[in-house]
């Protein structure tokens, strides 16, 4: 669930923070428009995992696109020493 706030309400911060929870981000405004975004730390922190993730797979992906080596299942534990 999203709350939006002018951002004004700054002045009175503990009412507006006592809105960010686990998954419910606040969203400033300022002049009416979408300005800041308030998010829990834990969301936040899996927010950028997933960015840095899905970064990664995309690189992957581009790789294997061009040509990048690919491994079976079996192959793939024998490089990584663990089969």
């Amino acid at each position: 669930m999203i709350v939006s706030v002018p951002i004004s309400s700054l002045t009175n911060y503990n009412a507006v923070l006592s809105e960010v929870d686990n998954g419910k981000e606040v969203i400033l405004t300022k002049n009416g428009h979408s300005k800041y975004a308030v998010v829990d730390v834990k969301t936040w922190q899996y927010t950028v995992s997933m960015l840095r993730f899905l970064s990664d797979m995309k690189a992957v992906d581009e790789e294997m696109a061009n040509g990048g080596a690919r491994y079976s299942p079996k192959e793939l534990l024998n490089e990584l020493g663990i089969e």
